[in-house]
């Protein structure tokens, strides 16, 4: 018989063990394919999905300086540093020249005239009304009016009473026309190409209306502050590499523009968040870099015990073959190529199927994710060469063995040793990853530059400590083995006795199924206990990250100038599943040079509408400074009354505009509308209408005067009234008397009872720590919005304040505004609404859609790190799962090899009386104490590693989330029972057939170990 021929027939002769090491190749080629090309696809997508949902200043960033004298050398400076710093990281960039507010008047309307010139603005916008700027008919049309074409936003315009073809006239040296020629709104506010300006949205500021869109040379020489902007956002085409690169570029663009002299240095500044997004994004993927290894290592681990396995077998069951064909010449090198040649005939097309396998799954489950066919391929390889190295290696030591040898499942000093050298060695470093992963309490690190990177040994700790715990486990299973031995000999009977001698003398034969389900059951728990962990510390970084299950934010808020419709009308009304929802403000202080934010919320609410964040333990301490916020309203009160009497030289014209400022249920601010009085008149009764709503808290009055240019006037507010009553008590008494001057033509009346200053706070744990600031102490910060400087005192300290983060103060709204009315500042406007509901994602889809562009409505689940974690848990689970399946091979190719290895054994016992019956028990009860052990065993080492590694993997996992924020220990218990209870459901099946066969051989009469 030829070489070829032989080699066939002894393939032939085994074609189930090699059928068996096919099956290991296609799954551990596929499974592995999945995980990496899957991973990789999700980063890329929930990168580019998470820029794509970052909305306003956020996703962009902006620089900022005061035109030059030469703009277009100011703006080729700018483009030869941007084409080279952003354009080539998938990002783009736009010019655009904005003026503060210019004075201006349309007929007897005066305001302040914000101009934009920005040639990508129609892009983003629709055409409500007329004509862009920069069309023919425009321009014409201008020119004959002698004016320059601008396009208005429409809400300025229809707070403005303009429409196309009135004119507008800007005050100054060079005074200029504007001729409305369109009207035009932001297809989308949030858009972060509009860095999230107030304006845009709302068509209004403080002091400003517009913007008014025009040709770049109509927004220069006017008599204010102009600026241009250069603002960057990232391409739909991004990936996690120009991310990276993007990031790394992006502090350095101010210094390099300040560099050329054409752009200047006055006033030069870097804004926006696209940096510490792009720096959360990448984190994110880091900790996808940090998981991905475990499942593959997993794979790994489990796949290469279970192909050892199987060689073991292939040798065992040729030992007979191999001793011959050595008797007659064959060298063990042509005995491992023929075994070489198996595993590539086999193993290659399985590589193959399972890695296209693989890709054609992820193609059909993501089709927006792009797949690498070179992942497919490489890992197809890899595969190959390892079980060609495994079972072609396990061939040729056969083959070297020494004749006299028979026992396939025996191994040598020399092969022990190398495992036990092996073993240490591993244990060895298990024990430097796991001491360098513990230092740094997590696989991620920060770089020279700042950003979080994979440390490569640390991020090997959670599976080498898997291993190495499993390992250690399997040495002790032999001494353990050896007394459940002896206690079984003292039981009468053959079972347990016949099963735990088998157990304690032939611990190496079943030691590569025992350690394979080791493995498997100890990544399935491992995987469990992180999947806990991580939801857990996500919930909670989404709910500080959002406060409320439903965020509800508002465009265009700023101070309170009238009466405010949020304050009264939530605007949920038809709104299912909603229990909770108050108002919020949400802005920067700075306390010094230091910046900060602060929270206001109505404190009394806090435990409904920011279920989870952990705020209501501390805003028990804020609720006094609620209840002082105001004097409480009678309920169905319409009016307030009041005389108010002016004192002002002789022929003193003008008016004086009185107003009611009140705080609702909730805690936000809002007037009544005007009541004017003559300035000639001496003053009057004024009357003004109390909102209708319940809980209004009255906090004083307004008064503002116009028209008396140069002159003081003196105004004396007298008694309250409500419906007609004067309200008896100091509960509604005011400050009397204020002078108002063209200078200062604004005063309030605040009460003279009530209120609380200073302010009491509540001081996230970072931020109080930076201030050395202790309960009781006391400080100063002003608000940005509004300008109110405030006196706070510290009330209590929580150790992230939501929304906020580590450097947050929270306070009661009620009071927040009371202080800020009481100050003479602006009042600021509550911008964002936080709802309590059992359908969150629902609701803000809901909202959304409802409101439009005014409105950004955000669940918890927008936050989440779910869209990266997510897929990376999946893997994991993939990955046990994996596990699981090449133990079941293991535990096949054990059966396998006990049948063929102790059929003497069952024809002995047969002629020695042992029943049939009771042979199958044995070997049922063997197989069910060897995958019962190790499955206990297994899931007591994936405990163990959980308890070292778990929660520095879930804290890496969730980016930014502030160190104070402790990781509860969780297990994700459903899909562990599942996986476990399918396992032995399966095990229990292969050994219940394993002791049937027993049963039907020891069955059979006259039997012999020749015929077996």
């Amino acid at each position: 018989m030829g070489a070829a021929r032989t080699a066939f027939a002894r393939a032939n002769a085994r074609a189930g063990v090699l059928a068996s090491i096919a099956a290991v190749v296609l799954l551990l080629s596929g499974l592995s394919t999945a995980v990496i090309d899957s991973l990789a696809g999700s980063s890329a997508s929930g990168l580019r999905s998470s820029l794509a949902a970052a909305q306003g200043t956020a996703g962009a960033a902006r620089w900022q300086i005061r035109i030059a004298q030469d703009p277009e050398a100011q703006a080729d400076a700018a483009a030869s540093v941007l084409d080279r710093m952003v354009s080539p990281f998938d990002a783009s960039w736009s010019r655009s020249v904005e003026t503060a507010p210019v004075d201006a008047t349309s007929g007897d309307t005066a305001f302040g005239a914000v101009l934009l010139a920005d040639p990508g603005a129609a892009e983003r916008s629709e055409l409500v009304d007329g004509s862009w700027p920069e069309e023919p008919e425009a321009i014409a049309a201008a020119e004959a009016e002698g004016a320059v074409p601008a396009t208005l936003h429409a809400a300025a315009a229809e707070a403005l009473d303009l429409a196309p073809g009135d004119l507008v006239d800007l005050e100054g040296g060079s005074a200029r026309r504007l001729l409305v020629v369109g009207t035009w709104l932001p297809l989308e506010p949030s858009d972060p190409a509009w860095f999230g300006e107030g304006i845009v949205a709302s068509g209004t500021t403080a002091d400003g209306a517009g913007p008014f869109l025009v040709a770049e040379g109509s927004a220069l020489d006017l008599p204010a502050a102009i600026v241009v902007r250069w603002t960057a956002v990232v391409d739909a085409s991004v990936t996690p590499d120009s991310a990276r690169l993007l990031r790394s570029e992006l502090p350095d663009v101010e210094p390099a523009l300040r560099a050329e002299p054409a752009i200047g240095t006055d006033g030069l500044s870097a804004l926006g968040g696209l940096e510490a997004t792009l720096s959360r994004l990448l984190a994110s993927l880091g900790a996808v870099r940090a998981i991905a290894p475990l499942p593959i290592l997993l794979l790994a681990f489990t796949g290469i015990a279970a192909l050892t396995r199987l060689a073991t077998l292939l040798g065992a069951a040729r030992r007979g073959e191999t001793v011959l064909l050595r008797a007659r010449g064959a060298s063990a090198a042509r005995l491992a190529r023929d075994t070489a040649v198996e595993v590539l005939v086999l193993g290659v097309p399985a590589a193959v199927l399972g890695a296209a396998g693989a890709q054609a799954v992820l193609m059909a489950a993501r089709p927006g994710e792009t797949r690498d066919p070179g992942t497919a391929a490489v890992v197809a390889s890899v595969v190959v060469v390892v079980a060609l190295l495994v079972v072609a290696g396990r061939a040729w030591l056969d083959a070297r063995r020494p004749v006299v040898r028979g026992a396939g499942d025996e191994v040598g000093r020399v092969a022990r040793g190398l495992a036990t050298g092996g073993g240490v060695l591993l244990v060895v470093l298990a024990a430097v990853a796991l001491w360098q992963f513990r230092l740094y309490g997590s696989p991620l690190v920060a770089s020279a530059s700042g950003a979080m990177e994979v440390d490569p040994i640390a991020v090997l700790a959670p599976m080498l400590v898997l291993v190495a715990l499993a390992l250690a486990a399997l040495w002790l299973t032999r001494p353990i083995d050896a007394v459940l031995e002896r206690l079984a000999a003292a039981r009468p009977g053959l079972v347990p006795a016949l099963p735990m001698r088998q157990l304690a003398r032939r611990a190496s034969l079943y030691a590569a199924a025992s350690l394979v389900t080791m493995l498997a059951v100890a990544g399935l728990t491992l995987s469990a206990a992180f999947s806990g962990a991580w939801q857990g510390i996500d919930r909670t970084a989404s709910a500080l990250a959002t406060g409320g299950e439903v965020r509800v934010s508002y465009a265009g808020r700023d101070v309170v100038q009238g009466p405010d419709p949020l304050a009264l009308d939530n605007g949920l009304a038809g709104a299912e599943g909603i229990s909770a929802e108050g108002p919020v403000f949400r802005g920067e202080v700075r306390i010094g040079s230091d910046q900060a934010t602060v929270v206001a919320l109505p404190a009394g609410g806090t435990a409904r509408i920011a279920p989870g964040t952990g705020a209501a333990r501390v805003a028990a301490e804020l609720e006094a400074s609620a209840d002082a916020a105001g004097a409480a309203m009678p309920a169905g009160t319409t009016a307030l009354d009041v005389a108010v009497a002016l004192d002002a030289p002789a022929g003193t014209g003008g008016t004086v505009a009185v107003t009611a400022w009140f705080i609702t249920e909730d805690g936000a601010a809002t007037s009544t509308d005007p009541v004017s009085v003559e300035v000639a008149a001496d003053g009057g009764p004024v009357s003004l209408a109390v909102p209708d709503a319940d809980g209004l808290r009255f906090i004083g009055l307004g008064a503002s005067l116009s028209g008396a240019s140069g002159a003081e006037v003196l105004v004396s507010f007298g008694a309250i009234s409500l419906d007609g009553t004067t309200v008896a008590g100091a509960e509604f008494e005011i400050e009397p008397e204020h002078l108002l001057t063209s200078k200062a033509p604004n005063a309030r009346a605040t009460l003279t009872t009530g209120g609380s200053d200073p302010l009491p706070v509540v001081l996230s744990a970072d931020l109080a720590e930076r201030m050395s600031a202790e309960i009781g102490d006391r400080f100063a910060f002003r608000v940005l919005t509004g300008s109110a400087e405030i006196d706070a005192v510290v009330a209590g300290l929580l150790p992230v304040v939501p929304t906020a983060g580590d450097d947050g103060m929270l306070a009661d709204l009620a009071a927040f505004e009371r202080y800020t009315f009481d100050s003479g500042a602006g009042v600021p406007a509550f911008g964002e609404r936080w709802i309590a509901t059992t359908e969150p994602d629902q609701l803000a889809a809901d909202l959304d859609r409802e409101h439009g562009s005014t409105v950004i409505a955000d669940a918890r689940s927008a936050s989440s790190s779910a869209p990266f974690i997510a897929p990376a848990i999946a893997a994991l689970w993939v990955g046990a799962a994996g596990a699981l399946l090449f133990a079941l091979i293991s535990v096949v190719a054990l059966v396998a090899a006990l049948g063929g290895s102790r059929l003497g054994e069952v024809v002995v016992l047969r002629a020695l009386g042992v029943p049939a019956r009771t042979q199958s028990r044995a070997r049922f009860a063997e197989l069910a104490v060897t995958l019962g052990t190790a499955v206990v065993i297994g899931t007591l080492v994936g405990f163990a590693t959980a308890v070292l590694t778990a929660r520095e993997l879930a804290r890496a996992a969730v980016a930014a989330v502030p160190a104070v924020v402790p990781v509860e220990f969780g297990v994700d218990a459903a899909p562990w029972l599942i996986g476990i209870a399918a396992f032995l459901l399966l095990a229990t099946a292969i050994a219940a057939g394993a002791a049937a066969s027993v049963r039907r051989v020891a069955s059979r009469p006259g039997l012999r170990q020749e015929e077996g």
